[in-house]
């Protein structure tokens, strides 16, 4: 049955909320810019109450820095960026540790169709970076803990807005794509040990790569 009657204010905030989330791990709205309730309110069409509830989760998200006088989004330094990537490779290798237990021939399957997706999404950045995540994740969610996989997503949401730097060339891609193979390579074969280096040396230098880039924008 189709629903009738108004949207309900906590309704439209979620919505405002994912939709702002989205423009912020995207890159649409990049680490540092200044963002203002009228703006996005005339943005999105609604008023500035459901705005301002959505800018209060993305604070608790850690996504914006919002105080009475400005709200910005948030700018990681090279520091936060090493920290963040550090927690992530805890994180996702016990994922892998978990994930590797219990991994069946369906899901190679399906991991195996998404490296081929990756494969061909080289020309095309924001298709590659959905790819990019929906690989691992289709890994890590074998591991059948929803705790662990929010843990990582909420470090992945804080990173995002920088991975457009690591995926701002061809090569980037071909390398990581190079690298993801490697590693379903040890998944299809269940070598946890291998695949513990392997992902500790993906994310080590995607971490180098963000950084530096990081370091080269901030000497301009």
């Amino acid at each position: 049955m189709r629903e009738t009657g108004p949207i309900e204010v906590t309704s439209v905030s979620r919505e405002v909320h994912r939709r702002l989330r989205s423009m912020i791990t995207s890159g649409e709205l990049q680490p540092g810019s200044v963002v203002t309730l009228r703006a996005i309110g005339e943005e999105l069409g609604v008023s500035t109450t459901p705005v301002r509830e959505a800018l209060r989760l993305l604070q608790a998200d850690g996504l914006i820095k919002y105080d009475r006088r400005s709200v910005t989004v948030a700018q990681l330094s090279t520091e936060d960026v090493a920290e963040l990537f550090a927690v992530r490779l805890r994180l996702e290798q016990l994922a892998a540790e978990w994930a590797i237990e219990r991994l069946t021939e369906a899901d190679v399957a399906d991991i195996e169709e998404l490296l081929a997706q990756l494969d061909d999404a080289v020309d095309n950045q924001d298709n590659w970076r959905v790819l990019n995540q929906d690989f691992h994740r289709r890994f890590y969610d074998c591991a059948k803990s929803p705790h662990l996989l929010e843990y990582i997503a909420r470090i992945w949401d804080s990173v995002e807005p920088y991975m457009a730097i690591y995926a701002s060339s061809m090569d980037a891609f071909h390398e990581a794509n190079a690298e993801h193979r490697r590693m379903f390579e040890a998944i299809q074969v269940r070598d946890l040990e291998t695949l513990l280096v392997l992902t500790s040396q993906h994310l080590q230098a995607t971490a180098d790569r963000v950084i530096g880039e990081l370091e080269r924008a901030a000497a301009r």
